[in-house]
């Protein structure tokens, strides 16, 4: 038998553990954070007791007493009786660190699963595991993997663990932001991370979600581009800018990663590492300050002189970022060609009926970069549209920026810079890359990336239209099937403004 006893001592966790006198400060000790290590706070710790030894003595008692009344069943109580077929010789259940394993499988669920179907790699989620140079770090990345494996297994019970974790770790990250040595560290912008992602997760409305990517934001800006030119230092800074604009996209403010430093500053030590994505991001990263001035010339601030003035700005500046846009898509072309055809959706080729699908032919591409970088580009370039139209000119011609580019390259199933129909028509292009972000063997890295087309190309359409309930659809799907609860707010909360 074996019983699972309570301890004793006042003491936290960790002291309790370490065999060190605490002296219980709340809601963290000051020896704990003396050492920098993780208060693991108050909570009665649990622990195996051999109860085999006790069990025999009191049957042995038993059998010697001279009266036959009949045993009654021992009280419970608080302690858990559980039933060994091994003697006290065989099993030793005096301390079995049951948390720490479930934790090991936790992060290694969250490593192996997070971003399945990145062709590289990504790196910080190994490197958070095995840094312990910071009190938040491990806490982070801990609340991250319980609340990830609980949603992605429908285990409720872990999930509230997430939760619960999640408060000590607001404690530990404000607690290392304060450290004047501390608060710019890249650990510390590790933890930043993982609690932003905890967000993607955990998701409820997008006040949580905001304030994580403009902390995150504030912090990366105030290390500054030149400590982010090292690989490692980098990597992180390439993993966060999508993010960061969209959280300033979703304020209507300006980013600071739309500063020429921060778009050139990273990579000049080793430019060939700058990717297509990369520059694809700098153009997102303009988005929010169009979005800002956008908005600011809808505003009653301005007289009849600044408004006329201020327009023609914004409208030469939309038009030179649309010109940008396609020149990007241009070189994307000439670098990857036949990187996109079509295909029969799997729907229709499973169905042995009429097909009734509203796309029975879809895009399938030669990577999920690839796919990613298409689905990307269409929805900036659905933002931009929708700027045209409501800055420079509802009847604004989107092809007039492409002029200059070459009209002979072979852009097979999707429309070459300038020449779609209207935004509609690029939304659907959006629609047609689903089925290769979703197919199993990529599918929580491709719905990750598909976040934000879909809540743009959701936005080209009107809310009753059948691509515009086929696209919540999809979102739910998302968030029911990778843990992302994100994705099934994007079509109920004005997560990004465009109108």
């Amino acid at each position: 038998m074996a019983r699972i006893g309570q301890g004793k001592s006042g003491g936290c966790r960790t002291c309790r553990r370490r065999k060190v006198k605490c002296d219980e400060r709340r809601p963290g000790c000051e020896r704990c954070e003396t050492a920098n290590r993780e208060c693991e706070g108050y909570a009665r710790e649990h622990r195996f007791v051999d109860e085999n030894a006790r069990t025999e003595r009191h049957a042995k008692k038993k059998s010697q007493s001279p009266t036959t009344t009949p045993q009654s069943k021992p009280e419970l109580q608080q302690d858990l009786i559980i039933c060994s077929t091994r003697s006290s010789s065989s099993i030793q259940l005096s301390s079995l660190g049951l948390q720490a394993f479930e934790d090991n499988i936790f992060i290694s669920f969250l490593i192996s699963n997070l971003f399945q179907g990145i062709p590289v790699t990504t790196p910080w989620p190994h490197l958070q595991s095995e840094d312990h140079s910071s009190g938040s770090v491990q806490i982070c990345f801990r609340a991250l993997g319980t609340l990830f494996f609980g949603r992605a297994h429908h285990q409720q019970h872990i999930t509230a663990r997430g939760y619960a974790l999640y408060g000590q770790a607001l404690i530990s990250l404000n607690r290392d932001l304060q450290d004047t040595e501390k608060g710019l560290s890249l650990s510390v912008v590790k933890s930043a991370m993982a609690l932003e992602f905890y967000e993607f997760i955990a998701f409820s409305s997008t006040t949580g979600w905001l304030k994580h990517a403009g902390g995150l934001g504030r912090l990366i800006e105030l290390r500054g581009p030149w400590r982010h030119q090292a690989p490692r230092e980098r990597s992180l800074l390439e993993a966060n800018r999508v993010a960061i604009a969209l959280a300033s996209l979703a304020r209507r403010k300006r980013c600071f990663l739309e500063r020429p430093e921060w778009k050139t500053v990273p990579w000049a030590v080793e430019p060939e590492f700058k990717t297509r994505a990369q520059f694809l991001h700098d153009i997102l990263c303009d988005m929010p300050g169009l979005m800002e001035d956008a908005a600011m010339l809808q505003s009653s601030r301005l007289s009849g002189e600044e408004f006329t003035v201020h327009r023609v700005l914004l409208s030469e500046n939309i038009t030179s970022t649309l010109k940008t846009l396609y020149e990007w898509r241009v070189s994307w072309q000439h670098r990857c060609p036949n990187s996109c055809w079509e295909i029969l959706s799997n729907e229709v080729c499973a169905s042995t009926a009429e097909p009734t699908l509203l796309f029975p032919v879809v895009f399938d591409f030669a990577s999920l970069t690839h796919a990613n970088e298409i689905t990307l580009y269409n929805a900036i370039l659905l933002l931009l549209l929708r700027l045209s139209f409501q800055v420079i000119s509802p009847n604004f011609d989107p092809s007039l920026p492409a002029f200059h580019l070459p009209q002979d390259l072979d852009y097979g199933p999707l429309f070459p810079p300038g020449l779609a129909p209207n935004a509609q028509a690029v939304a659907i292009e959006i629609c047609k890359s689903v089925e290769y972000h979703l197919a199993k063997e990529r599918r929580r890295a491709g719905a990750f990336f598909l976040l934000f087309p879909l809540r743009v190309a959701w936005q080209a359409f009107d809310p009753a239209d059948k691509e515009a309930l086929w696209l919540q659809g999809v979102m739910s799907m998302i968030a029911d099937s990778t843990g992302f609860e994100v994705s099934r707010g994007l079509t109920s909360e004005q997560v990004v403004q465009s109108d």
